[in-house]
C-alpha cells in the first residue's frame, strides 16, 4: 500500500506523540463473574439513565474505597459517558483520569460519548490523551476518532490519524478504511479517496456505498454512473443506501432521465424499497419538476415518515402548486402526522408565496399551538417575513421583539419587512439597534437597508451606509448595491448624479441598472439625458431579451418624435415573437 505524502512529513502534532502497537486487537467489555463484584448488579440499563441513582452509586464507590478498582470504575465510567445528559461525558472523564489500568474499551466509550453529544473536539483531545498516556488503541478508537474529524471538521488531525493507522498496521482494515473514506469524501479529496479504495484488495458494500456517496456529495454524476457500473460488475450488488446516494446527485444536478433509471433498476432488483429510496424518489422528481410522478411515488409508499410528507410539500411549494401543497399540509394534520421544523418552514413559505393575509394567520395560529413556537430562529424569521409580505408588518414586529435568540437573518428580515411597507426610518432605528447588541452586518443586510433609503427618499442616509460598506464593514459592493444606489438617486431626481455614479462604477453596470436609469429619465421627463444614455448603446448592446426592455425603448423613442426608431423596434418584436410573457394581475381576498 502506497504511504500516505503527508506521512514524510515531520509535525508536532499527534503523531509524535502516540506510543505505535502494530494492530492490537479490539477490545471489549470485561465478562467478570457477578458473584465476584456484587456492585455490578447496580449497574444496569435503567441505572444508565437515572442521573440521580448514577451519582449515588459514583459516592458509594468513593466512601467504600471500591473506585481504585479498575473493573468496577470501568462499568461507571461507560454509565457516565453513554448518558446523553450535558456534562455527563466530562464526569466520565475526570473519573477516568483519576484511575490506573483502565482498559481501552473504558476510554472508547468517553470518545463515543462526547460524539454522542456532539462535541468532537473533545473527543479528538480525549483520542491524543490515550497516545500520551501509552494505551492501546483498537480499530473502534480509530472509527470514533476519524468521525469526531468528520464532524469538527478537521482534515490536518484526520491526516494525522491516517498516519497512525498506516504505521500501527491497520490499512487493510474495511472498517477503518471506510471511515478514512468517508472522511476525504466530506472535504471533496477525491483523490485520496479513490486512491484509498483503489489500494484496498477486500471491499464490502460498505465500503462500495461510500465511494458511491462521496462523489454524490460532490455532485460528480459521471463517477456516480462510473463506480456504479464497476460495483455490478465486481458482482456487488447495491442496496437502497446506493440508491439514496445516487438519487442524492441526481437530485442536485436536476438529472431526471437518471433518476428514473435508478427508479427502474430499484423497482426491478431489489425486494423491498424503504422509506428512504422513497424519499429520494420524491425528492428527485419534485426538483426536477415531474411533480406528478412525485405525487404518484408517495401514493404507492406502504410507510410514510414526516420526511415524506415534507418532500411533497415542498415540491409542490417549489413547482408553483400552492394549493395543493396547502391541501396535503391539512392531510398530514388530519393523520395526526406531527410536522418538524423544516415541514412548517415549507408551508410558511407557500404561505408566502401566496401573500393571503387570511391563510397567514391560520399558519400563525398552527405554529402557535406547537412546541415549534417562534422560539426557534428559522421559524420566527419565516412567520416575519410572511407577515411582512402579507401586509401585517405589525405581526411581523411582534414576533421580532418577541424573539429570545436573534440571528442576523432576523435583523436583516426585520429590516427589509419594514422597508417594503415604506418605513425607512424605522429600519435604520432597527439598524442601530442592531448594532448596539453588537451584530456586525452584512451585504444581504446591507442591500435591506438601501431599499429602505430608497423607499423613504433617505438619499444622504443611503450615500452614507453606502460608502460605510467598503469603509468601516470592508464589504465589497455587488452589482446589487450599485443598483439600490442608482434607484435612491432616481427616485429623488438626482438624474444627474445618478448617470455620474453609474459612469464612475468599477464593475461594468448590467442592464438592470440602466433600465432603471432609462426608466427615471421616462418619469421625469429629461429626454435630453435619455437621449444621452441611448446613444450609448448600452441597454441594446445588452440584448435586451424581456419584453419591458422593448416597450421602454419605444416609450422614449416616441417621446422625443423619433418614430422610425419606434417602428424599427416594433417590427424587431414581431420578428423575434416577443410578447408579455407574464400579464399584470392583481387579487384580492373575500370573506
Amino acid at each position: 500500500m502506497a504511504r500516505p505524502p503527508f506521512l514524510r512529513r515531520s509535525n508536532s502534532g499527534i503523531i509524535q506523540t502516540f506510543h505505535y502497537e502494530i494492530k492490537p486487537k479490539i477490545s471489549h467489555p470485561l465478562s467478570i463473574p457477578v458473584s465476584q463484584y456484587p456492585l455490578l448488579n447496580t449497574f444496569t440499563h435503567s441505572t444508565r439513565r437515572n442521573e440521580e441513582q448514577l451519582n449515588q452509586i459514583h459516592a458509594h464507590m468513593i466512601t467504600s474505597g471500591h473506585l481504585h478498582n479498575p473493573i468496577l470504575t470501568s462499568k461507571l465510567v461507560a454509565s457516565f459517558a453513554l448518558k446523553t445528559v450535558p456534562g455527563s461525558t466530562s464526569v466520565a472523564r475526570r473519573i477516568a483520569d483519576q484511575i490506573d489500568g483502565l482498559d481501552t474499551y473504558t476510554w472508547n466509550t468517553i470518545i463515543r460519548g462526547y460524539l454522542e453529544v456532539n462535541d468532537p473536539e473533545e473527543a479528538i483531545l480525549v483520542y491524543n490523551h490515550v497516545g500520551r498516556k501509552g494505551l492501546k488503541v483498537d480499530t473502534y478508537t480509530l472509527v470514533f476518532a476519524i468521525k469526531a474529524c468528520g464532524l469538527r471538521p478537521a482534515i490536518r488531525e484526520g491526516k494525522q490519524i491516517h498516519g497512525q493507522i498506516f504505521k500501527m498496521g491497520f490499512e487493510f482494515e474495511v472498517i477503518i478504511q471506510t471511515a478514512l473514506l468517508r472522511l476525504y469524501g466530506l472535504f471533496d479529496e477525491d483523490r485520496v479517496v479513490q486512491q484509498i479504495f483503489d489500494e484496498m484488495p477486500h471491499r464490502d458494500l460498505v465500503m462500495w456505498n461510500a465511494l458511491v456517496a462521496a462523489y454524490a456529495r460532490g455532485n460528480c454524476l459521471y463517477k456516480v454512473r462510473e463506480v456504479s457500473y464497476d460495483m455490478v460488475c465486481s458482482n456487488v450488488k447495491p442496496n437502497g443506501v446506493t440508491a439514496v446516494s445516487i438519487l442524492s446527485a441526481c437530485s442536485s444536478l436536476r438529472a431526471l432521465r437518471e433518476g428514473k433509471a435508478v427508479h427502474c433498476y430499484v423497482t426491478k432488483n431489489l425486494i423491498e424499497i424503504d422509506v428512504f429510496v422513497h424519499n429520494a424518489l420524491i425528492d428527485v422528481y419534485s426538483k426536477c419538476g415531474s411533480i406528478q410522478d412525485a405525487f404518484q411515488v408517495f401514493q404507492l409508499m406502504p410507510v410514510r415518515n414526516v420526511v415524506s410528507w415534507t418532500s411533497l410539500i415542498n415540491g409542490y411549494s417549489d413547482n408553483d402548486c400552492p394549493n395543493e401543497a396547502l391541501g396535503l399540509f391539512k392531510q398530514m394534520e388530519a393523520e395526526n402526522i406531527r410536522p418538524d421544523e423544516i415541514t412548517v418552514l415549507g408551508v410558511v413559505c407557500m404561505c408566502t408565496k401566496l401573500r393571503s393575509f387570511e391563510l397567514g394567520e391560520w399558519i400563525d395560529q398552527f405554529v402557535a399551538k406547537t412546541v415549534l413556537v417562534k422560539e426557534r430562529p428559522a421559524i420566527a424569521n419565516a412567520l416575519m417575513d410572511m407577515h411582512a409580505k402579507c401586509g401585517n408588518i405589525m405581526k411581523a414586529c411582534q414576533i421580532f421583539d418577541g424573539m429570545k435568540e436573534k440571528t442576523i437573518a432576523s435583523w436583516t428580515t426585520m429590516i427589509q419587512g419594514l422597508a417594503m411597507h415604506g418605513h425607512g426610518f424605522s429600519a435604520l432605528v432597527r439598524f442601530c439597534q442592531m448594532q448596539r447588541e453588537g451584530f456586525k452586518p452584512d451585504g444581504i443586510l446591507f442591500l435591506s437597508l438601501l431599499s429602505a433609503c430608497s423607499h423613504a427618499g433617505l438619499v444622504d442616509e443611503g450615500r452614507r451606509y453606502f460608502s460605510s460598506m467598503e469603509a468601516d464593514y470592508h464589504i465589497t459592493p455587488w452589482m446589487e448595491h450599485y443598483g439600490c444606489m442608482v434607484d435612491i438617486l432616481c427616485r429623488a431626481g438626482l438624474l444627474d448624479e445618478a448617470f455620474e455614479f453609474v459612469q464612475n462604477m468599477p464593475i461594468k453596470p448590467d442592464i438592470i441598472v440602466w433600465r432603471t436609469l432609462l426608466r427615471a429619465c421616462q418619469t421625469r421627463g429629461n429626454i435630453s439625458l435619455a437621449n444621452q444614455v441611448m446613444k450609448m448603446n448600452h441597454l441594446c448592446d445588452s440584448g435586451p431579451k424581456k419584453s419591458e426592455d422593448y416597450v421602454l425603448l419605444s416609450n422614449l423613442f416616441a417621446s422625443n418624435a423619433e418614430w422610425d426608431n419606434v417602428k424599427k423596434l416594433r417590427k424587431e418584436m414581431r420578428i423575434r415573437g416577443v410578447t408579455k410573457q407574464y400579464p399584470g394581475s392583481s387579487f384580492i381576498e373575500v370573506d
